[in-house]
């Protein structure tokens, strides 16, 4: 909505004069008076390219819109303020284990102060996190700073809604269910995965000398879990490694 110069305030496209401090609107340049309103768009088109960004896993479109001097406090743990550096490794390490996410945004309000904008809006978000379901819905305040390539994001502040409120805006899109999905710790923990690897490499090793066929059985389908719970190398590698000292083993034991 355009707004009057002089207040502030929100003013209809025909008005002719201020309805909040009666400053006259006629004669006023049209840009003038749609420059707040297309500022907004700008803000909130910002907004949705960031959480398009999270939604995406894109983590240049999110660096590309967040400032150097971006600070965070965030609906899942860590609670306490993140400064950039710390808040994207979080960001992105959920990256790596996030899917089906999808966001619905509402009551979505802009205030501009010059070069800074402050959105305030209620977000409703899902999706899976190591294959754990999680519905969310949360308040959002977003400071951004107007820079020669656009809004970018200063700070965010994200505040959830209570389980189980009645004053939650956005309705769950499962209607039929009343409980909501527990919610998985985030930045995702690494749970027992990293015990279960530990355990692997010991199977590895016990079946060099005594069961080759046991322990490196077991080696092998620890190291599949780990690669399906992270994705990552660490899994490959036990796995190849069980398989490995089962072979050796086994020809070790038949010379015994």
């Amino acid at each position: 909505m355009p707004q009057c110069p002089k207040c502030g305030k929100e003013i209809g496209e025909a008005d002719s004069f201020c309805k909040s401090c009666g400053t006259k609107l006629i004669g006023l340049p049209e840009n003038q008076v749609k420059t707040e309103s297309s500022m907004e768009d700008g803000v909130e088109n910002a907004v949705v390219r960031r959480l398009d960004g999270i939604k995406n896993r894109d983590e240049d479109t999110v660096r590309a819109l967040v400032d150097e001097r971006y600070s965070k406090f965030d609906d899942w743990p860590p609670f306490a303020r993140q400064e950039a550096a710390e808040a994207l490794k979080n960001e992105f390490g959920a990256f790596k284990v996030l899917s089906d996410y999808s966001y619905q945004l509402q009551n979505f309000e802009t205030n501009i102060f010059g070069d800074v904008a402050v959105a305030t809006f209620h977000i409703h978000y899902q999706g899976t996190i190591r294959n754990k379901p999680f519905e969310i819905t949360s308040r959002v305040t977003s400071v951004l700073r107007k820079e020669d390539s656009g809004w970018k994001v200063v700070h965010e502040h994200f505040s959830r809604f209570p389980e189980g409120t009645q004053q939650q805006p956005i309705a769950s899109p499962s209607p039929q269910s009343t409980s909501s999905p527990s919610t998985p710790s985030y930045p995702p923990t690494r749970d027992r995965t990293r015990t279960y690897a530990i355990v692997g490499f010991i199977s590895a090793v016990l079946g060099l000398f005594m069961l080759p066929e046991i322990f490196g059985s077991v080696a092998i389908v620890l190291g599949a879990y780990t690669w399906r719970r992270e994705r990552g190398n660490l899994g490959i590698i036990l796995v190849i490694v069980g398989i490995i000292c089962m072979i050796v083993g086994i020809e070790l034991t038949t010379f015994v």
